[in-house]
């Protein structure tokens, strides 16, 4: 969900908007009501208004249950820097040290077909924490220079990124992170390897709302469309048979929710991140240690997961960002795709959505403990 982000007086403040949602949810309201209200009066059309109402209505509800906020305390206790984090049925603090982060980046980008610009904090082991990016370079500098006066840290404008971000001559020293008692991250650590594993979970009220999507368009089809195409036996036969799939699909897809584990495993040379459901593991990526250029995690809620970006992807997008200030349209889309590819292959996407943000800062730490 796309976020939005606006100062305070006391800090700064990241959240999804739910003005969309919220309409959603309640288009979906006067829909079902105006069904139920028409019911065997208007044929037909009473139960597509129930069904489509069940859709919007389960749909929004899903959405506003998956709305985040966080808010950013700048001066709350001196020295540390307070984030405080809202979802749709918790609030979680939490606290981390102003001097561990070491300055403001404006990060210069290309995403698809148009520059953006990336608002990060670096921190002293030179990991980066994604703030928010905007589209427009007034804008973006506008937030820096708030987001400067506010914490007392340099600007950085970078038109390229660093090849050589990770900070290794220092001793590892992070601040301490307390996840929730119910958190699903598990770690191990043995001579040749350590190992860190979380499941992304979604609130079992949002899987309700799963199934009542479902069934606002069973309803739809068994009670609205069906009946008014007259549907022979056959045609019935088909659609109940393609609706059992789809329900069958819906019920896989929560058990694998509630069964898939994702696992990070820093070996001594390498990395390995895969995905493991019923003890197979799946989209596994390796990236050997030497060849990690950056490390980022993210408080903007577009893009809630943590990047590992390699030398060579670094490279790739650097051409790409060098391709879009020349003036030569043919030659910018034939190098753009080249190294669009580059850049997604040379790159590993930890997903951690649904995740508190203690818990993706607790495993951006376990990663820079063993690179």
């Amino acid at each position: 969900m796309k976020s939005v982000v606006s100062f305070s007086d006391n800090g700064i403040n990241v959240k999804t908007s739910i003005f969309a949602p919220f309409l959603l949810a309640s288009a979906g309201a006067v829909m079902l009501a105006c069904g139920v209200y028409f019911i065997s009066i208007v044929r037909h059309i009473d139960h597509l208004l129930i069904g489509l109402g069940i859709v919007c209505l389960f749909s929004g509800l899903f959405l506003l249950f998956n709305s985040s906020y966080y808010k950013i305390l700048i001066n709350e206790e001196p020295g540390y820097l307070s984030l405080v984090e809202s979802t749709g049925w918790d609030i979680s603090p939490l606290k981390i040290p102003f001097k561990y982060f070491s300055e403001i980046i404006i990060q210069y980008l290309i995403n698809r077909d148009k520059p953006e610009y990336e608002i990060m904090l670096r921190n002293r082991y030179n990991s980066l924490m994604l703030v928010s990016r905007f589209y427009d370079e007034e804008k973006a500098l506008n937030f820096a220079k708030r987001f400067e006066k506010a914490m007392s840290l340099k600007v950085t404008l970078n038109t390229e990124i660093p090849s050589h971000l990770i900070e290794k001559r220092h001793a590892y020293n992070p601040y301490s992170i307390v996840i929730p008692d119910n958190s699903s991250i598990k770690t191990m650590e043995r001579r040749d390897f350590a190992e860190i594993s979380w499941k992304v979970r979604y609130n079992p009220i949002q899987i309700a709302f799963l199934f009542c999507i479902y069934y606002g368009f069973f309803h739809i089809i068994h009670f609205s469309l069906l009946p008014a195409i007259d549907a022979s036996f056959m045609v019935v036969t088909v659609i109940d048979t393609l609706l059992g799939l789809l329900l069958s699909f819906l019920i896989i897809f929560i058990i694998a929710l509630f069964s898939g584990s994702y696992h990070f495993i820093a070996k001594k040379d390498a990395v390995i991140y895969f995905y493991r459901l019923f003890g197979r593991n799946y989209s596994e990526r390796e990236m050997k240690k030497s060849d990690i250029a950056l490390v980022r995690s993210s408080i903007d809620l577009n893009t809630e997961e943590i990047l590992l970006v390699s030398k060579k992807g670094v490279e790739s997008l650097n051409n790409l960002i060098k391709q879009y200030s020349v003036n030569n349209s043919v030659d910018k889309k034939m190098v753009d795709i080249s190294d669009i590819k580059a850049f997604d292959s040379e790159m590993m996407r930890l997903k951690t959505s649904t995740l508190k943000l203690s818990e993706k800062l607790y495993i951006e730490q376990f990663i820079m403990k063993n690179l």
